[in-house]
């Protein structure tokens, strides 16, 4: 599936201007090596049909169009109020591009940790069900074909990849040994390998995947724990900011609005204030709580 936040690189303008920075994009791709397997896990070599140096190339032209733009609009407008300044334009021109190749630069690994999260969430089910179909006595790749058709997320498309693959006539170990290569996820590259490993040397698939669950679940407990701890010091912080620190704000506030000559300190804009400073603040600490929720535990 194609990220919309990468749109324009299917646009036929910029492939074709951006072949006018292969040399840079050569360059920065040697400079940067971990972008041909970030570009793999993210999904955008295949979706896109690109390679790091064609990344590179777009982003330079990118940004190097938005420099332009921004530097002649902005001082296009200064000169028309009658300002005569280019350092402006120049300025925010350099700004804008320097934002532009940032963006370009980190959007990739952004979609390999969402990926990821959303992977992990659904994998011990998917390993679990594809488990309970093999000691059923259903084929291996029956079982894939399932959990390809199931309602996993990334999991159902990585496999409905994987089921098209081998239709095509990809042997099946090699089609699984690509998908552990390019799938961002530790866990899910390690139950692959392990699944590849146990149809090489023809051993018991089931007792390898059951191997495989039981660690899974063994990490779960350990992320469990870790997440225990880490809340616990968020929990207190929270409760500083979302009940202490605003009680003793707003009691402050009208004490000291109470002291002559001090009314103007407790009038009504500085308690709206008080309001979206702490709503902001609230927000945030649930966001941060959020984020460190682990993968392996969904939600």
């Amino acid at each position: 599936m194609k990220e919309k936040g990468l749109v324009f690189l299917t646009s036929p303008l910029i492939r074709n201007i951006s072949k006018l920075f292969y040399g840079v994009g050569n360059l920065l791709s040697r400079m940067f090596p971990y972008m041909e397997l970030t570009l793999k896990q993210s999904g955008i070599a295949e979706d896109y049909e690109i390679n790091p140096r064609g990344y590179f190339a777009i982003t330079v032209s990118l940004a190097l169009a938005f420099f332009l733009a921004t530097s002649i609009s902005i001082s296009a407008i200064l000169n028309l109020g009658g300002k005569a300044d280019n350092t402006t334009g120049t300025v925010l021109g350099i700004t804008v591009g320097l934002i532009i190749t940032v963006y370009m630069m980190i959007y990739p690994t952004s979609i390999v940790n969402k990926r990821v999260k959303y992977i992990e969430r659904n994998l011990l089910f998917s390993l679990r069900s594809i488990l309970i179909q093999i000691r059923s006595g259903v084929p291996i790749f029956n079982a894939f074909v399932s959990v390809a058709n199931g309602e996993y997320g990334p999991i159902s498309t990585e496999f409905k990849n994987f089921v098209e693959k081998v239709n095509a006539g990809k042997p099946m170990t090699e089609t699984l040994e690509e998908l552990a290569i390019r799938n961002p996820s530790m866990y899910f590259r390690r139950a692959l390998w392990q699944m590849v490993n146990g149809i090489k040397a023809g051993s018991n698939i089931g007792d390898n995947m059951e191997d495989i669950i039981t660690t899974l679940a063994k990490e779960q407990l350990v992320e469990v724990r870790r997440y225990k701890s880490i809340l616990n010091p968020l929990a207190m912080m929270y409760m500083m900011v979302a009940v202490i620190m605003p009680s003793l704000s707003i009691t402050l506030l009208i004490i000291l609005s109470s002291m002559p000559g001090a009314e103007a300190i407790g009038n009504e804009r500085t308690f709206w204030i008080l309001l979206i400073v702490f709503a902001i603040m609230q927000v945030i600490f649930l966001g941060i709580i959020r984020s460190k929720r682990p993968n392996l535990i969904g939600g």
